[in-house]
Parts: C-alpha cells; structure tokens; sequence
C-alpha cells in the first residue's frame, strides 16, 4: 500500500450499526417516532407521505427542507424540529436497549483489530447522544479516540455530510495531516464529504447504491469485515 494511514474514520449507521432494523419497514423505529411527533400536532401521515413531504426534502436540503415542510403545516420551525429530534433521539437508544438495532456482522472484530494499528475516530450524522449511547451500550468506546454526532439545533444540519466540517475537526484535533487519514462510510455523501476534505475512503458497496463518478472511493468492499484486507 502506497499510503502510510494513521486515521481511520468511521461513519456510524449502515458501517457498524445496523440502525435499518429487522423488521418489514426499514428504520420503523424511526417513523413512528415521527408519527408521535406529528400526533402532537393532530397530524397523520403515512409512510410514503412522511417520505415525499418530509425525508427527501430534509435529505436534499436540510434546513429549507424542514422549513418547507413545517411552512406546509404551519409549524414553528424550531418547536417542531426540537420535538422531532428529542423522540427520535429518544427511539433510537430504546431501539438500540431493545435489541432492535444491533451491530453490522464482524464490526466489533474489525474495530477491535484497527485501533491496534490506527487512530479511530467517528463522524456521524446521526445525533451526538446517540453516537454516544451506541458505544456505550455495545462496548466500543475504548476504541476510539474521538467521535462526533451531529448536534440537534436546526441550522446544524448544514454541517451533515457531503459537508465535510466534522472530519475536518478530527484531522484538527488528532492533529493529522490528510495524506494520513482515511474514512469507511456506506453512504455516497459520506464519500464525497472524504473528497472534500481531501482524504481518501473505503465505500461499503451493497449493491444497492450507485457508484458515480463523481465520488471514485479509493476502495470499494461489500462489508466492514473486509476493511482488514486493505488497511
């Protein structure tokens, strides 16, 4: 191998935690803690309809996107963004207490053997204190050295990945230069986030993604287990 890493950054959900869930409906969890956050609103919606009105807009624009939706319904926005991020903080760690969200088969073997050999950190964009209570409650804090969550307020959803202002911190503060750091993500945004920071990655490809050009990963695996034949 031509490079000499010191940093492996992890994301978190679909890379070592398997937040999808085992039931019919991915991240169930995660939509009826919606449907309890619109109740309070005397709202219903359906799953599709939380996805069309909801999911898409937050993904592709973050903050204008809940503001459209909110505007939409007539919500306060920070009211409405709050609650929605205390219940579904709040279902993700019962989630996870429950059984429901477990960890990627061989991450724990995998992370366990890395930070052997490397600096781990984490950058995530799920919520701080569900990056916190995952390593906690699966024993992997010792681990790492560094992790990040997303915080909560509304405009810190300008920070999520392809942004790449959290692997820019931990580079910052493991005091790194980027020839030396690397990230695993299964997410393309997580992978262009990498190319902004001018790291390299390693993209968890399942197939069910498209792999575009404009994201070329330095390395493609099908699992996390496999990141032990390349770093």
């Amino acid at each position: 191998m031509e490079n000499e890493y010191k940093v492996v950054i992890f994301d978190m959900d679909g890379t070592f935690l398997n937040s999808r869930g085992d039931g019919e409906i991915p991240h169930v969890w995660a939509y009826e803690a919606f449907k309890k956050t619109l109740r309070h609103y005397g709202l219903s919606l359906s799953v599709e309809e939380i996805d069309k009105l909801f999911l898409v807009p937050l993904h592709s624009e973050g903050e204008e996107g809940v503001r459209r939706f909110c505007n939409r319904f007539g919500l306060d926005n920070e009211e409405f963004w709050s609650r929605r991020e205390k219940e579904v903080i709040e279902a993700k760690i019962e989630a996870m207490r429950r059984g429901e969200i477990k960890l990627c088969k061989g991450s724990e073997g995998i992370i366990k053997y890395l930070s052997n050999r490397f600096y781990l950190a984490i950058v995530s964009d799920s919520q701080q204190k569900c990056v916190d209570y995952a390593l906690e409650h699966f024993n992997l804090r010792p681990y790492f050295k560094i992790w990040y969550g997303r915080r909560s307020e509304l405009r810190s959803l300008a920070n999520r990945k392809p942004n790449p202002f959290y692997i820019n911190r931990v580079l910052s503060e493991l005091s790194t230069i980027r020839e030396s750091a690397i990230l695993v993500d299964d997410s393309p945004v997580g992978i262009l986030a990498a190319k902004r920071a001018g790291i390299d990655s390693v993209f968890i490809y399942r197939g069910e993604k498209e792999v575009g050009d404009i994201y070329k990963p330095t390395f493609l695996v099908k699992d996390v287990e496999e990141l032990g034949g390349i770093l």
